[in-house]
């Protein structure tokens, strides 16, 4: 039985912004959008995943709860690696996003956690020098 990682999904109010907020933050390639009957798809793709990034789905307007506080079970963050990690938190910082914590990792890497749109947790990992 093969398996692979398909894609990762990210609702969001303005899946467009978002969208261009990862190409423009990450390098991610925009992809092209699809409407799927009232959705919005605005998929990404960063570093071959793909990252689904869409509006509500119907039904979802009255149950969608806010993001869960860090950390906490099940997906809790998506792991992206940078060759400097100050440049990236001062891109963060000047967005006015909230860093949660900045410390050394296993293996060597420094790691922060880091604050991105739709209540979603990135952790930037800069390997050993």
């Amino acid at each position: 039985m093969a398996h692979g990682l398909h894609h990762i999904h990210i609702k969001s109010k303005d899946p467009r912004s978002s969208a261009q907020w990862w190409a423009d933050m990450f390098g991610a390639t925009l992809l092209p959008e699809i409407e799927f009957g009232s959705m919005l798809f605005a998929p990404v793709s960063l570093d071959g995943v793909q990252i689904s990034i869409t509006t509500l789905a119907p039904g979802d307007e009255g149950v969608i709860a806010d993001p869960q506080s860090i950390p906490h079970y099940g997906l809790e963050h998506i792991g992206i690696t940078t060759d400097d990690l100050d440049a990236d938190l001062a891109r963060f910082a000047a967005q006015g996003l909230e860093v949660y914590d900045r410390r050394p990792g296993a293996g060597g890497f420094e790691i922060a956690f880091v604050a991105a749109p739709d209540g979603v947790c990135i952790e930037l990992l800069q390997a050993p020098r």
